[in-house]
């Protein structure tokens, strides 16, 4: 190892307080996007085509979006200082997400960190089409998802850090068990608690701190 850590996190629910996803889609899909959230859930669905469906359900305006999730989405406390003494530390931190580029930019344009997050574009006329990752690594363990989180871990960790990863949902499961430390909270650490993997539950980064 190198001796130096690399904070994984999540964003959505995790750098931020609600999940910026499930606020957007609740406020501007045209379609249950929920019930496309069970039938992939169930295994009829594919994770990736999943998401470009509920992106393109979305009918909204660019600016009138942007300013809804910077008016209804907080970010955790506690966030911006913990990313401070990260670097202090001389560490590295790492966004990873299965959301979107532009949401987090909103939150993270004075953070200046490494990112692995989908993206949206806007067409026109209240319509968004979903952007891939552009840095997403090879997926290690399925296809399906729409950006492998486990292939950032292992990235970071074939580098030679101590990888420690904060998470809160379904889709930080798998990535979350191949770092070195995890934190967790919500869905995430219920679904690591079922399963027996050590874990530290955190509410906000003050605590971290």
């Amino acid at each position: 190892m190198n001796g130096k850590k690399c904070y994984i996190l999540d964003f959505d629910g995790t750098v931020t307080a609600l999940d910026t996803l499930v606020v957007v889609f609740d406020k501007y899909c045209i379609v249950d996007w929920r019930e496309l959230e069970n039938e992939m859930r169930a295994g009829r669905k594919e994770r990736h085509q999943t998401l470009v469906d509920e992106v393109e359900s979305m009918k909204a305006e660019k600016e009138e979006l942007f300013d809804f999730i910077k008016k209804n989405v907080p970010v955790r406390k506690g966030f911006f200082d913990f990313v401070k003494k990260v670097r202090e530390n001389g560490d590295e931190i790492v966004i990873l997400s299965g959301g979107f580029r532009s949401f987090a930019e909103l939150f993270m344009e004075d953070a200046e960190v490494e990112a692995y997050i989908n993206d949206i574009r806007y067409l026109g006329n209240k319509n968004w089409e979903l952007i891939p990752c552009r840095n997403a690594l090879p997926p290690l363990c399925s296809k399906n998802c729409s950006n492998c989180k486990r292939a950032v871990v292992e990235k970071y960790k074939n580098e030679g850090f101590k990888t420690i990863y904060f998470g809160d949902g379904e889709t930080d499961f798998c990535g979350s068990r191949y770092a070195d430390k995890i934190y967790a909270t919500d869905e995430l650490a219920e679904k690591l608690a079922s399963e027996n993997v050590k874990f530290t539950y955190f509410k906000d980064y003050t605590g971290i701190l």
